[in-house]
């Protein structure tokens, strides 16, 4: 989990330049068991970003040394949320995603999607804890 955690932040450095930091994780995916002797490759992603986050999309894939039946396989994936703050750690806006070609298109629409039914579920939260 570190290392999806380190490779979304890697992500979004990269696109703020700035500092970033850890706002949530999605649920973390766990598909297959790694075992010893297997090589991972960490893979992080920008989905989404509105005015104040971004959503990085992080894999972590598997090739097996040892059981060559299943030489390559996905372990584990999740969603990662994070803002950019200035030099004084305040949060300031995140620069535009411009999403090229269909697959990016898609993606970007699937996680403009999770970002407003999380913002309406943070929402609801806040009105039943002020009731």
């Amino acid at each position: 989990m570190k290392l999806m955690d380190e490779v979304a932040g890697l992500v979004a450095a990269r696109h703020c330049n700035t500092n970033v930091v850890t706002v949530s994780v999605g649920a973390i995916n766990f598909h297959r068991t790694i075992k010893k002797g297997g090589v991972l490759t960490v893979i992080g992603r920008m989905n989404f970003t509105s005015n104040k986050s971004m959503e990085i999309e992080v894999f972590v894939d598997v090739t097996s040394l040892v059981d060559i039946d299943k030489r390559k396989f996905r372990a584990a994936s999740a969603f990662f949320t994070y803002i950019s703050l200035d030099k004084h750690n305040r949060t300031i806006p995140v620069p535009p995603l411009k999403p090229q070609g269909e697959e990016e298109q898609r993606r970007y629409k699937e996680g403009e999607a999770r970002y407003h039914a999380n913002k309406a579920k943070r929402m609801a939260e806040k009105e039943k804890e002020q009731q």
